[in-house]
């Protein structure tokens, strides 16, 4: 049977006696979704909230609150409420469980993001009501990555309680082990979080929670979202319990105790059981026992590229900020900033928010989030920059910054602009002895043929966490030329690649001796599906409506408009256009004959595939303007083999993947039903063995775009989805019409592949993903009086000092050491870095700072300091970091 989207388990087990049955009430507040921000605060503050205090000063009564948004509200709209819950928390008839400022979406964030949920929740517990959290409370998100006990466990828990993805459902209790081999003992709630919600149904809710529990202590929500608290839940316990002569007299001689419990209570009498739980590791992402709507990472997709986008500006600012005030040209204005950037990215990575899955009006608080703080954020970026420019040397003309912790090797595009008869041309860049090659890529003169503005690209090695200035070798002419073709074989770094000029399609391979050939895949090609489904959930009767080699229903044709090749000096750029037509003519014996007619056209489509010269990498950019209703769209990458599982980019790590699930039968089994169609973070790999037994692989990386499956040999990205419904069958929310998630708009959609001959560990994919999300930043070094007297001025009574043409402000020997992020402490006194392994090995590493270290501690996500590191040398810390190990430290400076 079901209950609460929750499939029931029917296994039995043996008898318990002497137990207990914890009623937790509660609310679940939902900041937004199917209202709006106001009507929910309305709603919760007047009809649950307040008769919740009630209820407590009256009778022996509990309830539990969730997230610190709502009680930071509370605090300055109501302080006499504020004043109630505080007064109640000291009492323990009111318990925060969680604790987070929101509860975020725990798939498809930044890992740094779901950390700072965390820590803006727990420090405004600890600063305004005293009280330390140790249970942490999944109450809705659909599904938890498999770095989440360890961050937990980081950030001062000791429990979980959670509802949705697990994929084993007894016992109920367990230890969870994160990837690092961190545990958190764990409840999963088999009924949701309104198991005792239904008085009149709690017999029915101890017969089936018996049936997962591994021991005699029964825990029971009673509460929902936006539902009142519930007065008469004190008689029922009060009748459950009642007894005369030491004996029950209800009907159905209970033999539970039925309390008014809380979840750190629940927690801390199930530690008190003699059981040793069992272990489960691993994501908890499953639907085979409850809901976790893996194509909600598809709806709106324009919310999950402008997080994306915000994630990394802000992580930049981060780092420039910390490294700023390390060269003593700090600003406590942008410094002061950061925080409320961090608060409004918390707030769009809500469970609710983040995966799409609210009505319409919700999402112009985003859109102006995005617009407005993008803004502010980049102008911080650019301000930083250019003061570390100003400190460079003067006889440079390009500053080039990685913010990323390895020296990268990337294409960066550079725009200039010049005075007036300044510059006729450029020939090359310089950095030091070396020269650099450039290609032409746009420009604009004066009246006297001089250089007004110009873009120019080039590929260019940086340092890590560091910049390369560059000299502008200046010529009398711009060679800008470029040839206009109309090839379909091509060559890079390590590879061929041939394109099919009538969809844009390519094929890339590798000759071998004896004219054979290693293909390692055929794609970017689209794919259009019937999309019926909603906010939550594809669905099709049709399936493929067509493919752009011709699969589907015989009435539809992609329509190819336009084809060329635009070659330079280092790469080929290739342009294509086409049309999805909805119907062509004649549409029976197409094999006989070709189309002579085309009608309905519903989506336009430009392809650019950029191929480099001198990287592995393919770059594409597809700009699609969808008007058909009802559909899907994806790019599909054909390997032409078959593997049992991949791996892709996750919180803090990397998780192995199970192809082929869409295949996989439900049987009734399932809550929902395997679709295949996971998220992940920046890339997917996917590697099989050839013929010979060697290792072909394709990797692919993109810029905000989650949600994938692989099946069948070939890797599919999601685009988009069509929706017109929030909820197409009344389950999982009412059936409110959702226009603006029609996507009846204009994307552009930013991937790349990677083909290689290792794992995905040996070749670094990791790093591949990483580098076309936080890209190499260029600006122009401006040539002043100001600029030359600014390497002796002074920064708020700091002298600055001059840097040198190239420098790294941090460095990490070794690759699969990631730096998460790099801020500025709280106390104002130190640096901040967080590092993470990512190849699951142990691993000895060193550090090394451009500044002079006085100490060092390990710390855990809230700067409670752990231990002091001994080990520094030449102020390079040497430290050893255990496989998938999230390792954060604070470094005082001399």
């Amino acid at each position: 049977m079901e209950r609460n989207n929750i499939k029931v388990h029917t296994q039995r087990v043996e008898k318990m006696k002497d137990a207990t049955i914890h009623i937790v009430p509660h609310m679940h507040y939902d900041a937004v979704w199917i209202l709006n921000k106001e009507d929910y605060y309305f709603v919760n503050i007047e009809y649950i909230l307040k008769q919740a205090i009630n209820l407590i000063k009256k009778f022996d009564y509990k309830f539990m609150l969730e997230q610190t948004f709502l009680l930071e509200k509370i605090e300055k709209d109501y302080p006499h409420i504020f004043s109630d819950i505080s007064d109640l928390i000291k009492e323990n008839k009111i318990e925060i469980a969680g604790g987070q400022y929101l509860l975020a979406d725990n798939m498809i964030p930044n890992g740094e993001v779901l950390i700072r949920e965390i820590i803006e929740g727990k420090k405004f517990v600890k600063e305004k009501l005293n009280k330390d959290i140790v249970v942490s409370y999944g109450a809705d998100e659909f599904g938890f990555n498999a770095q989440w006990p360890q961050i937990l466990r980081n950030s001062g828990y000791k429990y979980f309680l959670f509802r949705r993805g697990i994929n084993i459902s007894t016992p109920s209790e367990f230890f969870w082990e994160g990837l690092d081999g961190t545990q958190i003992l764990t409840h999963w709630m088999p009924l949701g979080y309104r198991a005792g919600l239904f008085l009149d149904q709690l017999p029915l809710s101890l017969k089936q929670l018996k049936k997962y529990a591994s021991t005699n202590q029964i825990l029971m929500l009673s509460g929902s979202g936006s539902t009142p608290p519930q007065p008469e839940l004190v008689d029922v316990i009060n009748q459950w319990n009642k007894k005369i002569n030491g004996k029950r007299v209800t009907k159905s001689k209970n033999e539970y105790n039925m309390i008014m419990s809380s979840p750190l209570q629940y927690f801390s009498n199930l530690e008190k059981q003699n059981v040793n739980f069992k272990v489960r590791k691993g994501e908890m992402y499953s639907g085979k026992y409850s809901a976790v709507y893996p194509d909600c990472t598809s709806s709106r997709m324009w919310l999950k590229q402008g997080m994306k986008e915000f994630e990394n500006s802000i992580l930049l600012l981060e780092r420039l900020d910390a490294l700023s005030w390390l060269i003593n040209i700090h600003d406590e204005n942008i410094s002061d900033q950061l925080h409320k950037y961090w608060k409004k990215i918390l707030f769009v990575a809500m469970h609710d928010v983040l995966p799409g899955t609210g009505v319409d009006e919700i999402y112009n608080e985003v859109r102006e989030i995005f617009e407005n703080e993008r803004k502010s954020i980049q102008r911080s970026i650019f301000e930083y920059l250019r003061k570390i420019s100003l400190m460079t040397n003067y006889e440079n003309d390009i500053f080039i910054f990685n913010p990323l912790s390895w020296q990268v090797t990337n294409w960066t595009e550079i725009i200039l602009e010049f005075n007036e008869g300044e510059i006729k041309g450029i020939s090359c860049l310089k950095s030091g002895d070396q020269i650099i090659e450039i290609e032409i890529l746009d420009y604009s003169l004066y009246q006297d043929n001089t250089i007004k503005k110009i873009t120019i690209g080039c590929i260019i090695s940086v340092p890590p966490l560091g910049y390369k200035t560059l000299e502008i070798v200046k010529s009398d002419t711009i060679d800008g030329d470029t040839i206009i073709a109309h090839d379909t074989s091509f060559k890079n770094k390590g590879y061929e690649i041939e394109v099919n000029r009538e969809n844009a399609i390519i094929t890339v391979f590798k000759s071998i001796k004896n004219n054979k050939k290693i293909h390692y895949c055929t794609g970017n090609e689209i794919i259009l599906d019937e999309e019926i489904g909603d906010l939550y959930y594809h669905r099709e009767n049709l399936k493929l409506f067509k493919s752009e080699t011709g699969d589907g229903i015989k009435y539809g044709i992609f329509k190819p408009e336009k084809y060329e090749v635009i070659h330079r000096k280092l790469k080929s750029h290739i342009k294509f256009k086409s049309k999805y037509f909805a119907l062509r003519w004649p549409y029976r014996f197409t094999e006989k004959f070709k189309p002579m007619m085309y009608r309905h056209d519903f989506i336009d489509i430009e392809k650019e595939i950029i191929i480099y010269k001198n990287l592995n990498r393919i770059d594409f950019v597809t700009h699609i303007f969808n008007k058909h209703p009802h559909s899907r769209l994806r790019v599909r990458f054909d390997t032409k083999g078959k593997a049992k599982s991949y791996w892709c980019g996750t919180q803090f790590g990397v998780i192995e993947r199970k192809t082929d699930l869409y295949h996989q039968k439900n049987n009734g089994k399932w809550f929902e039903k395997p679709s295949g169609v996971f998220p992940s973070l920046e890339w997917v790999d996917y590697s099989i063995k050839n013929d010979s037994n060697k290792t072909v692989g394709i990797s692919l990386l993109h810029q905000g775009l989650p949600s994938h499956e692989i099946r069948d040999g070939s890797i599919y990205l999601t685009l988009l989805r069509s929706i017109v419904l929030l909820s197409s069958d009344g389950i999982m929310g009412p059936c409110i019409p959702t226009p603006d998630a029609a996507e009846a708009k204009a994307y552009t959609f930013k991937y790349s592949i990677l083909p290689h001959e290792n794992d995905w560990s040996e070749d670094l994919i990791y790093q591949h993903g990483s580098e076309i999300n936080m890209s190499l930043i260029p600006i122009q070094i401006k040539k002043s009086n100001d600029r030359k007297n600014n390497n002796l001025a002074e920064n708020n009574g700091n002298k600055v000092e001059i840097l040198d043409d190239s420098k790294s402000f941090l460095q990490i020997s070794e690759s699969n050491v990631i730096l998460s992020t790099m801020k500025i402490s709280d106390d104002k006194k130190g640096i901040i870095l967080r590092i993470y392994e990512t190849e699951g090995k142990k691993t000895l590493t060193k550090i090394k700072l451009a500044a002079k270290i006085k100490n060092i501690k390990l710390i855990d996500f809230m700067e409670n300091e752990i231990q002091e590191i001994k080990k520094i040398e030449n102020d390079t810390i040497i430290i050893q970091i255990g496989p998938f190990k999230i390792i954060t430290l604070k470094i005082l400076l001399k």
